[in-house]
């Protein structure tokens, strides 16, 4: 067995002394911003071609590089994208390894969609928020997103997922999980919701003032506690329990 691997190993090596190709080479120009356009999509090509998992995993890498011009960013995500969707479900498995660990997984769940349909790519998004910490407090962006990315969804299993992130110590997770529940239909948010509303050791009057205007665009009614009639956010009163903006 290790005999084979070592066989293996050797032949790679001679192939790349060779030809001058080899995954990790290509897979570092993949995130080279000073290589020209042209290289990195030859490189990309010949990562697709090879299509083993390391090399579907190198190509995935891509979606991680920032170029200042978006339009040829765009391009070039786009072109990766469809080298990826061409992969079938290898190209699926890589974008899914990929977003487990990239903060820059929107182009990954992307992928995924157009390989394996909208409701695999939904349950996907919940599998990463899943995954995230209300501690993180180092890293909300990728909170942040999952939830905006969410909120653009609809499906009955987000209100639940949302929610774990009302209390979250940051306050952009806070506002991007009050938008995730809102943006879905029925009566599921409205507990939740309420409760944040209710939360004592809210600071955040962003917070708060979207959270009264969801309940007073809902028409829903807050039950009364002795304190939350005096402790409306700024610009918003309980009339017959629904917040109204006035005085």
């Amino acid at each position: 067995m290790n005999s084979t691997r070592g066989l293996w190993g050797r032949t790679l090596a001679w192939h790349d002394i060779f030809t001058g190709n080899s995954v990790a080479k290509h897979g570092r120009r993949m995130q080279d911003r000073d290589a020209q356009a042209e290289d990195r999509l030859k490189s990309a090509d010949w990562l697709a071609e090879e299509g083993t998992p390391e090399a579907l995993a190198a190509l995935c890498r891509r979606f991680d590089l920032q170029l200042e011009h978006q339009m040829k960013d765009r391009q070039e995500k786009d072109a990766v994208l469809e080298l990826l969707v061409g992969a079938g479900p290898l190209g699926s498995e890589a974008v899914r390894q990929h977003a487990r660990v990239s903060a820059n997984f929107q182009y990954a769940v992307r992928t995924l969609e157009r390989i394996e349909g909208r409701t695999a790519s939904t349950a996907f998004l919940l599998e990463l928020l899943a995954g995230e910490r209300l501690e993180n407090e180092f890293h909300p962006e990728k909170k942040r997103t999952l939830l905006l990315t969410l909120a653009e969804r609809k499906d009955p299993r987000i209100v639940e997922a949302a929610a774990r992130f009302l209390p979250d110590f940051d306050e952009g997770v806070r506002h991007a999980a009050i938008e995730a529940i809102a943006a879905q239909e029925g009566e599921e948010g409205r507990a939740p919701l309420e409760a944040a509303l209710k939360r004592r050791n809210e600071e955040s009057t962003r917070v708060r003032g979207r959270l009264a205007e969801v309940f007073g665009q809902r028409r829903w009614s807050v039950e009364e506690d002795g304190w939350i009639g005096e402790h409306m956010p700024p610009g918003y009163q309980l009339r017959g329990g629904v917040p109204v903006q006035g005085r």
